[in-house]
């Protein structure tokens, strides 16, 4: 990431920490004085704090104890989210924060941790490959609910990078409400805007990430909650109309309708969840009743009619997550071994993922659960070059315990190159996220 763009997210001014010792500190505050501050009749002093200098050494040496008491309060940057890394998050809803793993799919290792608030319903989570420790690392939206269900909460747009410990948070107003469904929000590509659909509008919602400030909203009822963004310009669907809709994010931050196309077929159905090709500017969607859709916004809003390149549907089972690499050679749809849809309770469980051609929809491999040695899938994912597809799931167990395993295929062949141990400092990861790089 160079150092023109990595100025487009607002991250604050800090010192410099090992991850290790952010993880013990996550929960103090920190200021530049010793003032304390209050409330209520509660007072809480706070920490200031200073980078590592010579003869400090954190995370692994022992240092001599000097004569100062409280001991002086060092601290360091995280490391940058490098290109070959994925994010594994940890928890999922109902739980008061999240922990986003930086993980090597080569070796299985975490390498570093981010802890961030939870979504609505979803994990609203977005990652940033960088080269310094001040680039954007992570942004999240989160729900803070200090009184879980029965007291006020905080809703925030939060930009993750140098110490952890200031991140560059924007507030929400109380009546928004992010769309936490993945697809439904997206930062932009210069890394200048974080822009949503809000259930509580119901419409488009944008956050200026460099001024710090929610900026404009947009309701549009019948349409959304996709945000296939092409720079500054976002694209969605129209079910009930059957169009495609297109809207452009000003420079002042406030979303205005371009236009629309009905380009739909009659039987079109949309769906919850719908994944994005960044390079190649395609989005896939595949709709409740089977059909695979691969939209193409490189040339801006189609104006001729769309068809599905096939349907996902068969006899084996329900068809449930897909995702789409980032030049738009290969999509991945996975199945449960039951016909009853996954989002119900009954739904059953992930036992196949057929992995297959973006354009022409022809089959490149079908792995069950046998073939990738695993007893259950959890998460699927694409690198970020989108030449590796990876899946995270259990391992057989081995002495009572079954360790998480991610598993790697050539895209293009679907040949395995890897299968490793998810190791370090890491519980239960659920998912996999595919950092973003900011032009």
């Amino acid at each position: 990431m160079s150092s023109s763009r990595t100025r487009k997210l607002a991250r604050p001014a800090v010192a410099v920490i090992p991850l290790t010792v952010v993880l013990a500190l996550a929960g103090c505050s920190s200021s530049d004085n010793d003032e304390p501050s209050s409330a209520g009749d509660v007072t809480y002093p706070t920490v200031p704090f200073t980078a590592p200098g010579e003869g400090i050494s954190l995370g692994h040496d022992d240092q001599e104890i000097g004569d100062t008491i409280p001991e002086p309060l060092h601290v360091g940057s995280i490391t940058p989210i490098a290109a070959d890394r994925l994010l594994g998050v940890e928890g999922g809803f109902g739980q008061l924060e999240l922990s986003v793993n930086v993980i090597d799919p080569k070796t299985g290792v975490a390498e570093s941790r981010i802890t961030v608030g939870p979504g609505i319903w979803d994990p609203v989570i977005h990652g940033f490959v960088g080269d310094s420790a001040e680039d954007p690392a992570v942004l999240a939206a989160e729900v803070w609910r200090p009184r879980g269900s029965r007291g006020a909460a905080d809703f925030t747009v939060s930009t993750y990078s140098g110490n952890l410990l200031e991140p560059a948070e924007v507030m929400l107003p109380d009546v928004a409400r992010v769309h936490s469904r993945p697809g439904s929000n997206a930062v932009t590509s210069d890394g200048k805007f974080f822009v949503t659909w809000d259930d509580g509008l119901y419409g488009i919602r944008v956050v200026d990430l460099e001024k710090k400030e929610a900026t404009g909203a947009l309701q549009i009822v019948g349409c959304g909650p996709f945000t296939w963004m092409v720079d500054h310009e976002l694209y969605s669907v129209c079910e009930d109309t059957r169009e495609l809709l297109h809207v452009t994010i000003g420079d002042d931050g406030v979303p205005k309708e371009t236009a629309r196309s009905k380009v739909l077929p009659e039987d079109f159905v949309s769906t919850r969840k719908v994944t994005w090709a960044s390079e190649a500017n395609k989005a896939l969607l595949v709709s409740e009743n089977g059909d695979v859709y691969v939209f193409d916004f490189s040339n801006g809003l189609p104006q001729e009619g769309v068809k599905p390149i096939g349907n996902a549907g068969q006899d084996s089972g329900r068809f449930s997550e897909n995702v789409i690499n980032a030049d738009a050679t290969r999509l991945a749809i996975a199945y449960t071994d039951t016909a009853i849809h996954p989002d119900s309770a009954r739904g059953g469980s992930l036992v196949k993922i057929d992995l297959s051609d973006a354009t022409t929809f022809a089959p490149v491999k079908s792995l069950t659960l046998a073939d990738l040695g695993l007893t259950d899938i959890k998460s699927m994912t694409f690198s970020v070059d989108g030449a590796t597809f990876y899946v995270l799931g259990s391992g057989p167990e081995v002495e009572g315990s079954a360790p998480q395993k991610i598993v790697g295929y050539n895209a293009s062949t679907g040949e395995q190159v890897s299968s490793v141990d998810v190791s370090g400092n890491v519980g239960d990861v659920s998912g996999l996220i595919t950092p973003e790089v900011l032009r």
